[in-house]
């Protein structure tokens, strides 16, 4: 019978975790100097789906192409051949491939040399010709298993034996990293300690029951009190909200933090205030502000002062110039005439802008009194392009309103809101080109309305939109202009003296949008809380 080269069968050295029924066809190799047997038990195998048998008649060309191939699964050798007795070629086989199963065939008068074999090269079992069929494939199915078990084995034993090693390498040098860690967390604690300890703001954690755990030593100077009395003792004690704030309160955001005002004694503090994690407390950081208010109130007192003052001679300044264009203090020349009107308007504008810091300062100190009264929106509306329309025609643009049915009632100081609409529709003729529209809009809801000013101008750059509001902030930074900066903060502060507010939008080069919300007549709420209240009952 010719040999079949066993170097050209693939063989999967996989282990599968159901040895019962293999996922890849088991390798088994018999070898015996008579061909009749190898092509009788490889037929029987190869007739089923399990197994790639492969048979040699020859033991040395056997050996050879196992050593140049894979590990089989099985090993059936002749114990009687001419070339190498069986018990010498499965030793060679266990050297080679320690985990494949040996099956030795033998006679019935090998009997007691197979057994000594057994126990000298470890075979698996030996089996006695003539064989019953099953029971040999039976003993090679075990032997499958077997094999495949022990590639298992050793393969964990492997995993186990690297990881001891992995274990002791990491052991070696678990106790120099912690002494790192511990060296550098040491290091960290320190400097974050000598920032609290040294720091000038006050800083102390409270637990969920407003009581003091820990304080630096500067709350404690502020407080006038040793930090170790202070611990475990109430936060009112030592610590003033000014708008009475409660302990209870500092928890009620959880997660968010907050910034109020406060006193400690007689030092006017800023509090920002801080959830602790999973939310055992919190933390407070007070910084002094007294200075800072202290320069608050001298700078309003100048401003105060400095426009109070400056608001008589420039009305006296005016009114002269007054007596010499009406001709009281005498005829004037053309000349004499055109540089008079020059003076008075320049020092007109010096009053306007007087007129405007001073307003500012009141709003800011909260002195500006509002008189509040109902008011019809949309005529205010018509009014205020009725007065600027000579300045939108002098660049010939077109100013229009699509209100036409009256409004309902606001409320608010008709003068302070028409001031507002006034400075956002000249506004807008300022900074629209020649030709350009502007187009007042109006919206209501069930409790304000909305007002909006609408143009086409060169627009307003993203970056500048959320100072725009400020003190002395220009509507573009790309173009040099005589304002002050002041009109939309003056605005700004009217709409939220009224509870309102005012915000912008735009896009650089197709135009902006500015609108303001204010508060419907109270007279008007209460009829729609009526109305609402007779739906919700009828319904």
């Amino acid at each position: 019978m010719p040999r079949v080269d066993h170097t050209n069968k693939a063989h999967s050295m996989t282990v599968e975790s159901d040895l019962s029924h293999p996922i890849s066809p088991a390798s088994v190799i018999i070898v015996d100097d008579e061909a009749m047997v190898t092509a009788s038990i490889t037929t029987m195998l190869n007739l089923e789906a399990d197994y790639d048998a492969v048979g040699y008649n020859s033991p040395k060309e056997a050996l050879e192409a196992l050593c140049s191939g894979s590990a089989p699964d099985v090993v059936i050798s002749d114990f009687l051949m001419p070339e190498m007795d069986g018990i010498a070629f499965l030793k060679a086989i266990r050297d080679i491939y320690p985990e494949t199963t040996l099956i030795l065939l033998t006679g019935y008068a090998d009997k007691e040399n197979a057994i000594q074999a057994i126990n000298e090269v470890g075979i698996y079992r030996y089996i006695e010709k003539p064989w019953d069929n099953e029971s040999l494939k039976l003993a090679i199915r075990n032997g499958v298993e077997r094999t495949r078990l022990l590639l298992r084995l050793n393969e964990k034993i492997r995993d186990l034996e690297q990881a001891r090693l992995d274990l002791k390498e990491y052991s070696q040098h678990l106790e120099e990293r912690v002494t790192e860690k511990t060296h550098d967390l040491t290091l960290a604690l320190n400097k974050l300690k000598a920032v609290v300890e040294n720091t000038g703001d006050a800083i102390l954690t409270l637990d969920r029951k407003g009581r003091i755990q820990r304080v630096n030593p500067t709350f404690a100077k502020w407080a006038k009190k040793n930090q170790a009395n202070l611990e475990g003792k109430p936060l009112a004690n030592y610590l003033t909200f000014s708008d009475q704030l409660e302990t209870r309160d500092l928890f009620s955001a959880e997660g968010q933090s907050q910034l109020r005002e406060a006193r400690i004694g007689r030092i006017t503090v800023e509090v920002n205030i801080s959830p602790l994690p999973g939310g055992e407390g919190v933390v407070l950081i007070c910084r002094d502000i007294m200075k800072r208010k202290e320069a608050e109130r001298l700078r309003e007192d100048f401003v105060s002062t400095l426009t109070h003052d400056l608001r008589t001679p420039l009305l006296a300044a005016i009114q002269s110039i007054g007596f010499f264009l009406d001709g009281t203090l005498g005829e004037i020349n053309p000349r004499q005439a055109e540089i008079l009107q020059m003076l008075c308007q320049s020092n007109k504008q010096m009053l306007e802008l007087v007129n405007v810091l001073l307003e500012v300062y009141r709003y800011e100190a909260k002195q500006q009194k509002l008189i509040m009264e109902a008011f019809q929106v949309s005529d205010m509306v018509h009014q205020v392009l009725l007065e600027l329309q000579a300045l939108a025609l002098s660049k010939q643009q077109e100013l229009k309103t699509g209100i036409i049915e009256p409004l309902p009632l606001a409320y608010g100081d008709k003068h302070a809101i028409r001031r507002v609409l006034t400075n956002l529709v000249a506004n807008a003729i300022n900074y629209t080109p020649v030709n350009g529209s502007i187009h007042v809009a109006a919206t209501v809801d069930e409790r304000n309305v909305t007002l909006s000013v609408h143009d086409n101008g060169r627009g307003i750059p993203a970056d500048t939109l959320p100072n725009l509001f400020e003190r002395f902030a220009q509507g573009t930074s790309k173009h040099r202009t005589t304002g002050t900066g002041l009109g939309l903060y003056l605005s700004r502060q009217i709409i939220e003296a009224h509870g309102g507010r005012i915000w912008a939008e735009s896009i650089e080069g197709k135009g902006s949008v500015f609108s303001f919300e204010i508060g419907l007549c109270p007279e008007i709420l209460n009829e729609k809380m009526l109305q609402l209240n007779r739906v919700l009952s009828e319904s």
